[in-house]
């Protein structure tokens, strides 16, 4: 072996064990109890040992309304490994008249030279002609299964394209993610609230109100039973839309169902805060009782992955913008996600921590063609394995993360929990806060239909 983690605790989604793994060649090689000898042993007694995160939801670097995140692939990557995070699959957005596969050529020039962790990407389209649907299943084919569809802007100007790209995309085997909000709900309100002066945060979270969410994903849940298409639906945030969700997957239609550590955390009262801007998104923080309803379906199956959304804007930029459909959408979270799941989920047992492993690591894996390479400890994987000591206490603080944005939603808050190592293919890329992992190790996977991966969740 290259190196073996002796005595530590190993999580997986279905087990809790005490044993020693071992590694070679970046692979896992040896689960059990006194492994042979190897070139270099960690005892890692007391630990958790956790299948690395896979961060299924992020834009690391991207430009919008003018600006560009201060996040890269490398700051990114590194406060993802800093927090668990061993993969993560940005969405690859289009610049104007960008087919999918020239998308992907731009998104990979981003992060080939700067990513310390494996990435993938989810190819959005804005333009459904015939151009980019038929490259959808060459894009399928080259390991880029999955593709994303904006229910809002000009959705509704586009709906027979994006019928047949959904139809497309389900006939060779992919993915459809959704971000569900309606476009005419979110039009009207915008219109309407500007004509009244209805600026700034404070007036954020009624312009985008929980019915336009659960419009939104009711439509798209029936708009890919139409075109038999399996679909993914984004960031979801409240009971109208998990309703649609638990009640299409209960008739055995193939629906997903995500949400962000933003809406377990936070209620729509921190947009009312001075800084309140700091804490907009799409879709809106919402009101507290959402936030169990929603640690209750992450507990009860109705949702089955957690993301983070992640977007690095510094404090200037999410201050640019007053107009409530112009405010500067997201926030960082890439290091905090998994030690706040732990922290607020395990600790306070509203998850047990083998449905923490499920629902940010093996899901992700199992859902997104990455099964069981990666979400899971067992002998064949990639060692991306995280070493997450349960007793550590720590304040987050923004000048003590990674993440090149100058602020974090989550200041000032104590975790219980936080890792103690992270390791990506068998290699250490960060160790007791101290990154090892250079920039342009990581690579970019190759992911298998979502017809062909074990995503029956």
């Amino acid at each position: 072996m290259d190196l073996i983690l002796r005595n530590g605790t190993i999580v997986t989604a279905n087990d809790t064990y005490e044993a020693d793994v071992g590694i070679k060649d970046g692979k896992i090689k040896q689960v059990g109890l006194d492994l042979e000898s190897a070139k270099k042993t960690i005892d890692v007694s007391g630990m958790y040992l956790l299948p690395g995160a896979i961060d299924a939801h992020t834009h690391v670097d991207v430009e919008f309304q003018g600006q560009r995140s201060v996040e890269n692939f490398h700051s990114g990557t590194v406060a993802a490994a800093c927090g668990g995070v061993t993969t993560l699959i940005d969405y690859a957005l289009p610049g104007p008249g960008q087919t999918p596969q020239q998308t992907i050529e731009t998104w990979h020039a981003k992060a080939k030279n700067k990513a310390i962790i494996d990435y993938g990407f989810h190819i959005a389209i804005f333009e459904p002609n015939d151009a980019s649907i038929q490259q959808i299943p060459d894009v399928i084919a080259a390991g880029h299964p999955s593709f994303k569809i904006f229910m809002m802007g000009t959705f509704e100007q586009n709906i027979e394209g994006y019928l047949d790209m959904m139809a497309a995309v389900g006939r060779h085997g992919g993915l459809v993610n959704l971000h569900v909000e309606d476009a005419c709900c979110l039009n009207y309100l915008a219109k309407r609230f500007n004509a009244e002066g209805k600026y700034g945060a404070k007036y954020f979270a009624d312009s985008r109100p929980r019915l336009a969410e659960g419009i939104a994903a009711t439509r798209a849940i029936g708009l890919a039973q139409i075109t038999e298409t399996p679909a993914y639906l984004v960031h979801l945030s409240c009971e109208e839309s998990l309703e649609s969700v638990n009640r299409a997957r209960g008739k055995g239609q193939v629906v997903y169902g995500e949400t962000r550590p933003c809406y377990l955390h936070f209620s729509r009262e921190k947009m009312m805060e001075e800084n309140g801007v700091l804490y907009a998104g799409w879709p809106p923080l919402r009101e507290a009782d959402q936030m169990e309803i929603l640690w209750q379906a992450l507990e009860s199956g109705v949702l089955q992955t957690v993301a983070t959304d992640h977007d690095g804007w510094s404090l200037q930029q999410k201050k640019t913008f007053n107009k409530v459909d112009e405010i500067l959408a997201g926030m960082a979270g890439l290091e905090t996600m998994v030690p706040l799941l732990y922290s607020q989920g395990v600790r306070k047992k509203r998850l047990d921590i083998n449905r923490l492993v499920e629902v940010t690591s093996t899901n992700p894996a199992r859902l997104f063609g990455l099964y069981p390479r990666k979400g899971t400890i067992t002998i064949g994987a990639d060692a991306d394995i995280v070493v997450f000591d349960p007793n550590a206490k720590k304040t987050i603080r923004a000048q003590d993360m990674h993440s090149a944005a100058d602020w974090d939603p989550f200041e000032g808050w104590v975790v219980d929990g936080w890792p103690r190592m992270t390791l990506s293919r068998g290699e250490i890329i960060v160790e007791n806060g101290k990154v090892l992992g250079l920039p342009g190790r990581g690579q970019l996977l190759k992911r298998k239909k979502f017809s062909e991966s074990e995503a029956r969740l």
